[in-house]
């Protein structure tokens, strides 16, 4: 069985996966000469983000591992990729991720950069600063990270609340909201977190109108996707204080222009996208789904995190 591994850190995935899955061919790295070695030939492609203009070569493919938990970039060709499976790396994020969520909302909540710049300036300043607990935590998107998200939450005694697409119960969630009750949600949260894909559903979800629904003091998180937010409506927000502060991760353009007057915000954290990137990243890819989902797939077995590209992720 022929593999294609194409990644900028190819070489790194190729270790892993010759140690742990033996009997592959593979071949790995991330130029047009890697494409054109491999792709005619190779049942199964390693990616994060591929050419898919490309794919239409690969007369081989039979299964797509993504090393993100995006899939959005194949959604364009999915109808080119009947037949093929597409699974993602979704589960190896979440840990991480909801130790990123709770990391700047509690630097949100005390103000910890205003406290960073009064040490820079040597300066002794006293605040008072109601606790997490008894607040109220609202998780738009209740996958691996969402609901991993939820349960730190709960320790911090916040009440939990949630929107997904197909309602249902969830553990230590106290309501589960569907998408026509977003409102609600708004109007309930102190802190607002965005975990969900980039998909037509999502993208603008949150505008100048569910903004507008916020409380004052909450805050919002999204380690999501940039497209959710309209940035110019956020900026517009936060510039008139309509929301407390906001913690991003994701943005529509990336890297973050150095133009953006998010960089400037004293009540906003901007980080480079890399709240879902655990040391240990490529190991942790291939130790917790790809070797899995090959003995399945070399056995006849239903994959893990198996990708729905009708809708998106």
């Amino acid at each position: 069985m022929k593999l294609l591994i194409y990644h900028r850190r190819a070489e790194e995935y190729g270790r892993h996966v010759a140690a742990r899955c033996p009997g592959l061919e593979i071949i790995a790295g991330h130029d047009d000469a890697t494409l054109a070695r491999g792709l005619d030939e190779a049942e199964v492609i390693m990616a994060s983000k591929f050419p898919v203009e490309t794919l239409a070569q690969a007369r081989r493919l039979r299964w797509i591992q993504l090393t993100s938990a995006g899939a959005e970039h194949l959604v364009p060709v999915r109808d080119a990729l009947r037949g093929v499976i597409v699974t993602n790396a979704s589960g190896v994020h979440a840990a991480l991720a909801a130790d990123y969520v709770f990391g700047v909302l509690v630097m949100l909540q005390w103000d910890f950069p205003q406290l960073l710049r009064r040490q820079q300036a040597r300066e002794w300043g006293f605040q008072f600063t109601p606790p997490l607990a008894g607040k109220t935590l609202g998780i738009v998107g209740l996958g691996s990270i969402g609901q991993e998200i939820a349960r730190r939450g709960i320790a911090f005694g916040m009440e939990v609340l949630g929107l997904r697409r197909h309602p249902g119960p969830v553990d230590g969630v106290a309501r589960v909201l569907g998408p026509p009750e977003l409102p609600e949600l708004l109007r309930a949260s102190d802190a607002l977190v965005l975990s969900v894909p980039g998909t037509a559903e999502t993208i603008g979800m949150i505008g100048e109108r569910e903004l507008g629904l916020m409380r004052p003091g909450a805050f919002l998180i999204n380690i999501g996707r940039g497209a959710v937010v309209d940035e110019a409506a956020l900026i517009r927000a936060l510039g008139e204080r309509r929301i407390a502060g906001a913690a991003l991760d994701v943005f529509a353009e990336e890297p973050l222009p150095a133009t953006s007057p998010l960089w400037g915000f004293p009540n906003v954290i901007v980080t480079p996208h890399i709240a879902g990137e655990p040391a240990g990243y490529a190991e942790r890819v291939v130790s917790q789904v790809f070797a899995d989902n090959l003995a399945r797939f070399r056995g006849g077995q239903p994959l893990q995190n198996v990708v729905d590209l009708a809708r998106g992720y």
